[in-house]
């Protein structure tokens, strides 16, 4: 016997696969594994990068003030052997002692947020020598880098903070300058630090986009 066509089947007939409090909570937990998922990507980025806001002249023109860089932070936390410093790097770090104590003198005060931003100049091994004007040699030579683009401060204040002497960077450690020597208070006044306290080294200038770049080398 043929049965027209269309069939016509009621509603209630049709066997429910789930019931409305299983579609429910199979609806909840699918919007919380997406929240979770959106939340945990953007800890996991927030772990390997972030934005650093330029705040003073010590990298003058490299880096200018309101200057915003993306910094990756994966490679200091690398062992040794995966992470060497060379000279030229930029990188961000944590204050040392000795510059928490210049800021304090002069009346600052650093937390634990507080991050700089500097240059490599010299590395474990080489010797380093600061004359009295803030001049450096490494391994009794010119860093071969210029240092002198930016407009001079009038009243050579850095000055008097230089410790002029000879060193030699120890094992797990570095020098850092600014590319301003005429103002930056870096390794020429609190010495070297170690490269535990480095945190970042910054890839791209994002701000202002009319300067958008990669971190630009100083010239010789």
């Amino acid at each position: 016997m043929e049965r027209q066509w269309p069939v016509r089947i009621n509603e209630r007939q049709i066997p429910n696969l789930i019931s409305t409090l299983q579609y429910n909570v199979i609806t909840a937990i699918g919007a919380f594994s997406a929240s979770a998922s959106i939340l945990v990507f953007f800890f996991l980025l927030s772990l390997a990068t972030s934005l650093f806001f330029i705040p003073s002249r010590s990298m003058d023109p490299t880096l200018q003030v309101g200057d915003v860089l993306l910094v990756e932070k994966i490679s200091p936390r690398l062992p040794t052997p995966l992470n060497r410093y060379e000279v030229g790097d930029v990188v961000l770090f944590k204050p040392p002692d000795a510059l928490r104590e210049i800021v304090a003198l002069n009346g600052g005060k650093l937390t634990d947020r507080d991050l700089f931003v500097k240059r490599v100049a010299a590395v474990p091994g080489d010797t380093v020598t600061v004359d009295k004007s803030g001049s450096v040699l490494v391994n009794h030579k010119p860093t071969g880098v210029r240092r002198d683009l930016c407009d001079a401060e009038p009243t050579k204040l850095i000055e008097r903070y230089i410790e002029p002497g000879d060193s030699i960077v120890e094992k797990d450690h570095v020098l850092l300058l600014g590319d301003c020597g005429a103002v930056s208070v870096d390794g020429r006044v609190w010495g070297t630090i170690k490269t535990s306290n480095i945190v970042g080294r910054p890839m791209v200038r994002t701000w202002p986009t009319s300067r958008m770049s990669t971190i630009p080398g100083l010239p010789n």
